[in-house]
């Protein structure tokens, strides 16, 4: 479960902005499901946000948030490994100006792993990892396990709370993080950490084009029946006229076991063992086959989703999302939030962040206040991430015409409307 975000000069975003998952206590008796009630040392009476969404007009600084976490997740899981030791860190720094273009990216989070809240950092200039650190709260109380900083390079502060950590510092190298090294030899303390980044938090492109074939939901649904149960239930009931995806299973030509997973629990064999050959609609009792690249854009997209939601909600996952309503239909998207936030069919908590233009989902009856967030461009190009909530709206205000209009800002400012010269 992520509890906040924080980062500084990567793209667009210069200061250090600030994203927050925490519920406001002015907003508690607003959907009360979208929260998770969860009794954490040191945070009694705190709960959090099963998702929020994004909002700003175009080149405003949306997806650069989405990448800066994504960068964070990459750069733990792969820095230890993925790298050679000369190859630069891939940090993109804010470049409009020189001081910012020279110094650190800074990334920040703070999460929860199996109970335990954590406190993970790192700063990182084009070569090398400038600063990292962790912190604990197994008891409420903070725990820092390691801090370490470019000019401690031969003795890292690193506290008696933290065992079995002689000769990882030698092994790591300077581009590479700790925590990555640490978990590649199975330190018992920081592999729970790493784990989160690779297998709790997620992200999922859907402004991208990409053709329904490969994909993770035809692997789910060839080789895992109760979720083909679940995704035909899905398809059927978003009235798109399915009634299931016909495939040809060819893995066992292949050498691959169905329901073979990898070791992070994902399917084995990609799109190797499944071709995909139609969706079936049943028309006056009589069943058709229509390819899947014959089916709407929205009809793909929603397939496509459906791997990815259902496997979200099942784990319990934090997962962001650029673009969630990308040729989707607003009613879909509105009945997509409502399974994230239903305590039924969401149990283990799953969050979701997206970005977003659909101004209907501004409903305080789907989404509360604390849940909305903004992304806008300054003067010199930097890009501010702000809450919802700092304007103080009311209980029943209509959002969605109050951001149209331009009281919230994040939206884009056209003087005298688009034209052309010519």
């Amino acid at each position: 479960m992520l509890i906040e975000f924080r980062v500084s000069n990567y793209k667009s975003i210069r200061e250090e902005q600030v994203f927050s998952l925490v519920a406001s206590n002015s907003d508690n008796a607003n959907c009360l499901e979208n929260v998770i009630d969860r009794d954490l040392p040191g945070m009694k009476g705190v709960k959090y946000l099963k998702g929020a969404a994004i909002y700003g007009a175009n080149a405003s600084g949306k997806s650069s948030f989405m990448q800066a976490l994504e960068f964070m997740k990459e750069f733990v899981t792969e820095s230890a490994t993925g790298r050679k030791p000369d190859q630069p860190t891939g940090r993109k720094a804010f470049m409009l100006d020189e001081q910012s273009r020279q110094g650190p990216s800074r990334f920040e989070v703070t999460f929860v792993y199996r109970g335990i809240r954590y406190q993970y950092g790192f700063a990182v200039n084009d070569s090398i990892v400038l600063e990292e650190f962790l912190t604990a709260y197994p008891k409420g109380s903070p725990q820092s396990w390691f801090l370490r900083k470019q000019d401690l390079q031969s003795e890292w502060p690193v506290s008696s709370l933290f065992k079995g950590h002689t000769g990882l510092q030698e092994k790591t190298r300077p581009n590479a993080l700790y925590l990555s090294v640490g978990a590649q030899w199975n330190h018992p303390q920081l592999t729970p950490v790493y784990n989160w980044f690779t297998d709790d938090l997620q992200s999922l492109h859907l402004a991208c084009d990409h053709n329904l074939m490969p994909t993770f939901t035809v692997v789910k649904y060839a080789y895992d029946p109760y979720v083909r149960r679940q995704i035909d239930t899905f398809l059927k009931s978003a009235d798109f006229g399915i009634n299931r995806l016909v495939f040809e299973d060819t893995a066992k030509q292949l050498g691959i076991m169905n329901g073979e997973t990898t070791a992070d629990g994902k399917p084995r064999g990609e799109m190797r063992g499944v071709t995909p050959k139609g969706f079936e609609h049943i028309h006056d009792g009589k069943a058709y086959l229509i390819e899947p690249t014959e089916e709407s854009a929205g009809t793909q997209r929603f397939f496509s989703m459906a791997g990815p939601w259902i496997d979200i909600l099942h784990h319990g996952r934090t997962v962001f999302i650029d673009e969630l309503e990308n040729s989707l239909h607003p009613v879909l998207v509105r009945e997509m939030l409502k399974l994230l936030f239903s305590e039924q069919t969401n149990p283990n908590g799953a969050q979701v962040v997206f970005t977003t233009h659909n101004a209907t989902l501004l409903d305080q009856t789907l989404i509360r206040r604390d849940q909305v967030w903004f992304t806008e461009k300054d003067d010199k190009g930097a890009t501010h991430l702000y809450p919802l909530t700092d304007y103080s709206p009311r209980s029943g205000e209509a959002l969605a015409k109050g951001y149209l209009a331009g009281r919230y800002g994040a939206i884009p400012f056209l003087e005298g409307g688009l034209r052309f010269d010519g």
